[in-house]
């Protein structure tokens, strides 16, 4: 089913691989992809696809990097509706460049779709939950049938992963990496605030997010006891 992902730029098996082949890093959206891809570049690591011009047999170890589902989903909803919501008009679409558009394809802010947000709009988001994008699809789909027989190394996103990551790979740590945050974007920001204070408001809609990600919560639990 990621195959549907495509036209918009998304590529399954992508990722970072180390000078000699031997570990790869694959890309999962929202689970600090960018930080990671941008970090092991400084290390001479190589983007890379699964079964692009290496010989992928020498892959011993696949790292992958986790996320808590709900925190993931508040970031990766707010970069799905700022990138194809908020802002039609893209290079991954719905109105790719060169296409014909109307005033009524014209951007808005997030404050707008805050103030335009109704039960329709609320029922939509939470009928398709982890469908939207890549930024939203369970993190298990990512790897489940990437480089099968490979063993997996794994890692928490949580405030010691700079740490932990660094001394396992021996990446020195840098202080100017591509971190993607929202910080930086006012919209994402408002977005994501939004959210959060939706499931302090209904709690209920937080725990069917946590339902559609049981496959990534039971994968959690068996490696992280979390």
């Amino acid at each position: 089913m990621i195959d549907q992902l495509k036209n918009r730029g998304f590529g399954y098996g992508t990722g970072s691989l180390s000078p000699d082949c031997s570990q790869f890093i694959v890309n999962i959206p929202k689970n600090a992809s960018s930080y990671m891809l941008d970090w092991a570049g400084r290390n001479k690591w190589s983007m890379a696809q699964v079964g692009d011009n290496c010989d992928w047999h020498k892959v011993t170890e696949m790292i992958v990097v986790l996320r808590d589902p709900l925190e993931r989903w508040i970031s990766g909803i707010a970069q799905y509706l700022h990138s194809y919501i908020l802002f039609v008009q893209g290079p991954n679409g719905p109105i790719f460049p060169g296409e014909p558009s109307t005033q009524f394809d014209k951007g808005f802010d997030a404050n707008q779709f805050v103030n335009d947000y109704n039960p329709v709009v609320e029922r939509l988001i939470f009928d398709q939950i982890n469908r939207f994008d890549d930024h939203v699809w369970p993190q298990h789909e990512f790897f489940n049938n990437l480089l099968p027989d490979v063993p997996r190394k794994y890692f928490w996103l949580d405030r010691d992963f700079d740490h932990n990551i660094s001394s396992y790979l021996g990446f020195a740590r840098l202080n100017n990496l591509d971190k993607n945050v929202s910080n930086d974007n006012t919209n994402m920001h408002i977005l994501q605030q939004f959210f959060k204070q939706r499931f302090v408001t209904r709690p209920e809609l937080a725990e069917r997010v946590k339902k559609s990600y049981a496959k990534d919560y039971q994968l959690i639990e068996q490696v992280f006891n979390q």
